[in-house]
């Protein structure tokens, strides 16, 4: 049983931490997969983390294992747990970043049997002392309820929803990546409702006017700002061979709009 587990976190690459996890869950499970989905989730941003795991991990095999650890609260009130949603388990803290792939049919549980943790358990690195354990653990077979006690009630987060006034769509700026491209939380398919002529639609920030939705990179001019629907089927503002972000000094939150 190799079984497949991802890992994300906010830890970058520059430190030891992410290959120490890694050294633990083979340390328990020698034969398993291990796959870096991202370690570069700005610090303690938890909602990026929870859009990165709703747009990545329907991607990944069936009985794929997915650890998550941004984790501001690591040593408080906060509970650990896993979660098995649709054919794959979670695993990280409860503050969140798992409020994307959570649905009625969920099954959690806090994480309180020690017996699958490292024996030392620090204060301040629970993804290398419970949720890597815990993880290989799950990847050998150990079913989600003798980790723990049933969780009713998961934290979730208030995800910003696009709302359409009858003139414009109103929406917001939910991540940057490091091309500097801002995905949005307007999906495809509101633009197409209620901008049938993606030639004239008009997209505001503020006091900037980008006009036009491309369906690719290359249809526009290197340096020009425009938008186009990504892979995610989220409207997206970018700038070719350059960075929108920058260019535009969009932050995560920032309110949009986009007219027909």
């Amino acid at each position: 049983m190799p079984g497949l587990i991802t890992l994300t976190t906010d830890f970058g690459t520059d430190d030891p931490f992410v290959g120490i996890m890694k050294g633990v869950i083979r340390s328990i499970h020698p034969t398993v997969e291990i796959i870096d989905l991202t370690h570069g989730i700005e610090p303690q941003n938890i909602l990026q983390a929870a859009l990165v795991l709703k747009t990545a991990t329907p991607y990944f095999p069936k009985k794929t294992i997915h650890v998550a650890v941004i984790d501001p609260g690591v040593g408080g009130t906060r509970r650990a747990m896993a979660v098995k949603s649709g054919t794959s388990h979670y695993v990280g803290p409860d503050n969140g970043i798992f409020s994307c792939v959570l649905n009625a049919k969920s099954r959690c549980v806090e994480l309180t049997q020690k017996k699958y943790f490292l024996p030392e358990v620090s204060a301040t690195f629970h993804g290398r002392d419970i949720f890597a354990p815990v993880a290989a653990w799950i990847a050998k077979g150990t079913p989600l309820k003798s980790l723990g006690r049933p969780v009713k009630d998961p934290q979730t987060l208030a995800l910003p929803e696009p709302l359409w006034n009858g003139k414009s769509i109103e929406g917001q700026v939910i991540y940057i990546d490091r091309f500097g491209n801002a995905a949005t939380n307007i999906p495809g398919e509101l633009v197409s409702a209620h901008c049938p002529n993606a030639h004239t639609l008009t997209i505001k920030i503020g006091r900037t006017a980008i006009r036009g939705l491309a369906a690719h990179y290359s249809e526009c001019a290197p340096h020009l700002t425009r938008s186009l629907i990504n892979s995610w089927n989220a409207l997206e503002l970018f700038e070719r061979e350059g960075n929108a972000a920058r260019s535009l000094k969009l932050k995560v939150g920032q309110n949009i709009q986009v007219i027909p």
